[in-house]
């Protein structure tokens, strides 16, 4: 829950069917698109009677936030009305698709996340003229220890912090054969990303794929760091090729961040 301290509604008391209600909806979450009935969001949603749960479910599908299936309750099309919103009112994904806007027709295909615990939460897309592979969706997660995007925002962490935040999680998940799965070799990672000023992803999430990252510069916004992506292949993924593609992504993140023109020259390649 957010800290209201000082706020306006310090002194407000949360409403508890408001709170059901969402932890109804974090239950239909996790289970990732599958049916639930009411018995079983009753026990996933903390002991809620199942009474209830029905009731709550039909003031939802009223918002289109659930929809009735066979087989019990999922969620509904209004919370992709709720979630570009909330995307749409965050500054860095506002000055995303304001940057990317400007670069014209380039094959590169390029994304922005954030760093939410030790996930990456992906915010926005931008697709590219030539597609890879099927690029990540506004909401996936993904370990921030097997990606690029999140290798470039723990590199602007304090190694402390970064023990901390990865403490008791060896070993880490393994996407692919190539995914760091150790603190050290992580640790190791995020010193050569400090160093040459991005990140890189090498087959660690998908076999076959390069990612290149750039974590965008300044405070955190909102508390949170975002960083910018792109992939390529890995038979394309030369030194010189993936330094041109880092060079674009750092031009991107420097005017997002309001630093002005960047990189002007490197950005072509």
């Amino acid at each position: 829950m957010a800290d209201r301290a000082g706020s306006v509604w310090a002194s407000a008391t949360p409403a508890p069917a408001v709170l059901r209600a969402g932890a109804v909806l974090d239950a239909l979450a996790r289970v990732r698109g599958r049916a639930v009935t009411p018995a079983q969001l009753a026990a996933a949603a903390g002991g809620i009677p199942r009474a209830s749960v029905v009731n709550i479910c039909a003031a939802l599908q009223e918002c289109e936030l659930v929809r009735a299936v066979e087989g019990g309750f999922v969620l509904g099309p209004g919370l992709l009305r709720l979630s570009q919103a909330y995307l749409d009112a965050l500054d860095p994904v506002r000055a995303f698709r304001e940057e990317v806007g400007r670069l014209g027709d380039r094959e590169e295909t390029l994304q922005l996340a954030t760093l939410e615990g030790a996930d990456v939460v992906y915010l926005a897309v931008h697709e590219g003229s030539v597609l890879i592979r099927p690029t990540s969706k506004a909401g996936a997660r993904l370990p921030a220890t097997c990606t690029a995007l999140g290798k470039a925002m723990l590199a602007g962490i304090p190694e402390d912090e970064v023990r901390a935040l990865l403490a008791g999680r060896e070993p880490f998940e393994a996407r692919t054969s190539w995914s760091l799965t150790t603190l050290d070799a992580v640790l190791t990672e995020l010193r050569r990303a400090r160093t040459v000023g991005y990140a890189i992803d090498d087959q660690e999430t998908a076999e076959g794929i390069v990612c290149v990252a750039v974590a965008v510069p300044g405070p955190a916004t909102g508390g949170r760091p975002f960083a910018v992506s792109s992939s390529l292949l890995k038979s394309q993924a030369t030194p010189d090729r993936m330094a041109a593609v880092a060079a674009l992504i750092r031009a991107v993140v420097w005017r997002m961040a309001g630093k002005g023109e960047r990189l002007t020259g490197d950005v072509d390649a």
